[in-house]
């Protein structure tokens, strides 16, 4: 059993506030610091949360990178950023997503422009179970990030629809370096050499809360396994108008200091446009997953 001196240096849950954001999914939480130690209790209120919303904005943070890192390994084992992104940080989990430049040279990832809805690393065989991302700098207007819950995507779906789902695999693919969306891939005769690429269940199961969800994304989806390229180009299509609909998604406008951690398996994001010429800079970590089932 623990000393009252080593019980007392962590943060009692009881501090928690929590609210929903909106009635898509979504909740903040307030009354908690995370760049210090939490108790068990504590960091299981953090997970029950996030598994109920899918998505949690722990708001009001002053993190380093390092604290970032160290909250995100109560979530599990960290994965280390491609290589690509391997620019201006202290840890091999970190990613900067900014427009910074140094020299006339973007110093971090994925730096302007809008985005369309996707999964982290739905093109490997493990894919991330979270990401975990940190507002430094935030434009006055855009770069807002929206995120879809795929859970109630799965649920509106037709049954037919349903039925015509179960068993079925699609391939998500990504262009090392770009952020282009796959219309172009899903009429190409022949994957590029340079892709990445892995065929996951289009319907899965959340190992937690044991819900179905769809997981293909318009960014990333090439194409359904075994089908013909011109059905399956019809059904996918279909599929993301369908879980891109307003009642599904929660539009986050970003405050700096909000930490914001999303369930990779049932959530989708996206990113909104914003002026190139101010300053957007935020800190990513994920974390490893398991395979899609």
């Amino acid at each position: 059993m623990a000393s009252t001196t080593e019980t007392n240096q962590f943060q009692d849950a009881s501090t928690i506030r929590m609210k929903p954001l909106s009635p898509a999914l979504g909740a903040e939480i307030r009354g908690v610091d995370v760049s210090q130690p939490l108790s068990g209790e504590t960091f299981e209120t953090i997970r029950n949360c996030w598994y109920e919303y899918g998505v949690v904005c722990i708001a009001g943070q002053m993190l380093e990178e390092m604290d970032q890192v160290r909250f995100g390994q109560y979530f599990g084992e960290l994965a280390n950023t491609q290589g690509e992104y391997e620019i201006g940080k202290g840890h091999p989990s970190i990613m900067y997503i900014t427009n910074q430049k140094e020299d006339g040279k973007y110093v971090g990832a994925l730096p302007d422009g809008e985005m369309y809805f996707h999964s982290d690393m739905c093109y490997v065989e493990r894919p991330s179970m979270a990401t975990i991302l940190y507002a430094m700098e935030i434009p006055s207007v855009g770069g807002n990030t929206l995120f879809a819950n795929m859970y109630k995507a799965y649920e509106m779906l037709p049954a037919e629809t349903r039925q015509r789902l179960a068993g079925l695999k699609a391939v998500n693919s990504y262009e090392p370096g770009t952020s282009a969306p796959t219309a172009a891939m899903r009429t190409r005769s022949k994957p590029s050499p340079s892709a990445r690429s892995y065929a996951h269940p289009i319907v899965c199961t959340h190992p937690v809360t044991g819900k179905k969800s769809l997981y293909v994304n318009r960014l990333m989806t090439e194409y359904i396994v075994g089908m013909p390229r011109e059905e399956s180009n019809t059904l996918l299509e279909s599929l993301f108008d369908h879980q891109e609909q307003a009642q599904f998604i929660y539009e986050h406008r970003w405050t700096r200091g909000d930490l914001v951690i999303w369930d990779n398996r049932c959530m989708l994001h996206a990113r909104g446009d914003f002026n190139a010429n101010e300053l957007r800079k935020l800190r990513r970590v994920t974390v490893k997953g398991d395979s899609i089932s």
